[in-house]
This record gives structure tokens, C-alpha cells and sequence, in this order.
């Protein structure tokens, strides 16, 4: 993130970020920046304070482009156009998911072990090598989760990335997986034992049980979504789906047998295919009516498929 790169530029001048920020956008006694700093902002720069940065840091501005997502999205306006500019986003406002950078990793490329964020899509959340979490968490900058008690999210990532490899719509499957295992989530079904033993693997010490319910959910539901995003994405499947329905779009899940059948046994909850079959409504019942509707996606109705 930019304001990350711009803490380590502070830390090497021993300053603070804002102190960094006030400084960019100076001009005769005047600050460019705009809104408060808080533990989870970014901050978006002009042109003029873009080229002081560049300058500080004596990296080009085509490499500090690449590296930084967030580096041309926005042009904060000041006085005017020559004059540097800063504003600061706060949360959700930000460009993209993000979340800390892995400290090993860091600690590796700096030599020096310091706090770092980092935009992360949803394939990027796992440190292979220091099998870790790199969890958002609102408000902060963010925890680092160890994942030595569950290796199988560590192996979901990888999964996940060859995956996004070899389909087309890989991702378009993944929010898909991720609204119906979300839905599973929060329904607290008695008969799932996987998803609790996983939860508590990968609780921190200290950490208030209920916080982490909240805040653990992709993590502890990964293994499956990306599982059902694999499903999902395979044309063969979609097809399937489609003649199963019979030419009729389904009142519930039950009129499409595959789909809870299928499910239970790729997930190994033999219990999960009973209690799919009842649902009438859900992101899951929403896309097998579509895939019926599409015929499973064929032709130009593949991306309708997947609205």
C-alpha cells in the first residue's frame, strides 16, 4: 500500500508518516493533507506529490507505479494543479482488499522487522513459505494468523491459484463459492465438526472467542469455498447441472439432485446433501437456477451465469 511505502520512507528520515505527508505537500508554510490518520488509511497523491516522492525515495516513477496499486488512482485536488496534494481514505475506502504484509517476508527483503501492509486479492491471503494469515481486520493494520494446526488452507491457496490459471472464470466461481459458504457460515449447523476444530487450530492465545468467530470466517471456510469454486468453474459440471434440471427451473434444491449430492460428497459431509435440498433460496439455489436458465453458461450466456 502506498501508505505503508511511504511509513518505511518515514521510518529511514526517523519521521512520522504524517510528519512524511506534511513535508511532500508543503508549499511556503502550507500542508496539502487532507482527513485524519488512522491505522487502517491509504493515501492517495497528486502529481507534484508524487514526484516528491519519487524524488525522496530516488525510485522511477514507472516502478513505483508497478509496485503501488494505489499510486495513480485518484488526484487529490489542492489550491491547484502544481501544488502537492495528499488525502487519506480510511477502511473500506481503500482500493482493494489488503492486509499486513508477512513479517518474515518482509523481514527477508529489508532486513529490518517492521510492520508493512500490502493490497491482497482473495489468492494471496497465505504466506506459503511462513504458513500464515494475512488477515484484514477493520480498524487496525491488520493480524498475522499462524497456520501450523491447519495445513489445508495453506493447500486451498494452492489450489486456488491453479485454478485462476486454467479457467476463465475462476474468479467470477470464487465470489460465487465464497456468498454460499458465507450463508453456511452463519447458519451454525450442529453436524458441522470440521469448521469449529479449525476455528480453534488457528485462535491466537488471548484472543475473545466470539471476536474471532467474526473475524476468522474466510479463513476457516477457505478449504471449501475454493473446493466449490473449483466445482463451480468446471464447464463439465455446469452442464450436468443443466440436464439434471430437466428443462424445468427448480423450486428448490431437491429438483436438481446433482447439486446437493455432489456437494455433500466433494465436501465429505454426507450430512450437507439433506440439508441443501430444502433450500428454495441462497446463492447457491440462485446459481443453479441460472445455470438451468443458460443452459449451463452455454455460448454468450456464460457471463449472464455468472450476474
Amino acid at each position: 500500500m502506498t501508505l505503508s511505502f511511504l511509513g518505511r520512507i518515514a521510518d529511514r528520515y526517523s519521521l512520522t508518516v504524517r510528519s512524511l505527508l506534511s513535508a511532500v505537500t508543503e508549499v511556503a508554510g502550507q500542508q496539502g493533507v487532507v482527513r485524519a490518520l488512522q491505522s487502517d488509511s491509504e493515501v492517495f497523491l497528486n502529481a507534484a506529490a508524487r514526484d516528491r516522492v519519487a524524488a525522496l525515495c530516488r525510485v522511477p516513477q514507472v516502478g513505483l507505479r508497478h509496485a503501488l496499486p494505489a499510486w495513480t488512482r485518484e488526484e487529490p485536488l489542492g489550491p491547484s494543479k502544481e501544488r502537492p496534494a495528499a488525502r487519506l481514505y480510511n477502511g473500506v475506502e481503500t482500493v482493494a482488499a489488503w492486509g499486513p504484509a508477512c513479517p518474515g517476508c518482509v523481514a527477508a527483503r529489508t532486513g529490518r522487522v517492521a510492520p508493512a501492509r500490502v493490497y491482497l486479492a482473495a489468492h494471496q491471503r497465505v504466506c506459503p513459505r511462513h504458513r500464515c494469515w494475512l488477515m484484514n481486520v477493520p480498524g487496525s493494520g491488520g493480524r498475522v494468523v499462524g497456520l501450523a494446526g491447519c495445513p489445508e488452507v495453506v493447500q486451498a491457496q494452492a489450489d486456488h491459484r491453479r485454478l485462476l490459471r486454467r479457467s476463465p472464470v475462476a474468479g467470477s466461481a470464487f465470489e460465487v463459492a465464497e456468498a454460499v459458504t458465507a450463508w453456511w457460515w452463519a447458519q451454525e449447523w450442529p453436524e458441522e465438526r470440521l469448521w469449529p476444530m479449525r476455528l480453534d487450530a488457528a485462535m491466537p492465545a488471548g484472543e475473545d472467542p466470539q471476536r474471532w468467530r467474526i473475524l476468522a470466517r474466510d479463513l476457516v471456510t477457505y478449504p471449501e469455498t475454493v473446493a466449490l469454486a473449483t466445482l463451480l468453474a468446471s464447464r463439465a459440471w455446469r452442464l450436468r447441472v443443466a440436464a439434471d434440471g430437466g428443462g424445468h427451473l427448480p423450486y428448490r434444491l431437491a429438483d436438481v439432485p446433482c447439486v446437493p449430492v455432489e456437494l455433500g460428497h466433494r465436501l465429505r459431509r454426507s450430512w450437507l446433501t439433506e440439508r441443501l435440498a430444502g433450500c428454495t433460496h441462497g446463492a447457491l439455489f440462485a446459481w443453479t437456477y441460472q445455470c438451468i436458465r443458460t443452459e449451463g453458461g452455454s455460448g454468450d450466456d456464460e457471463q449472464r451465469l455468472w450476474q
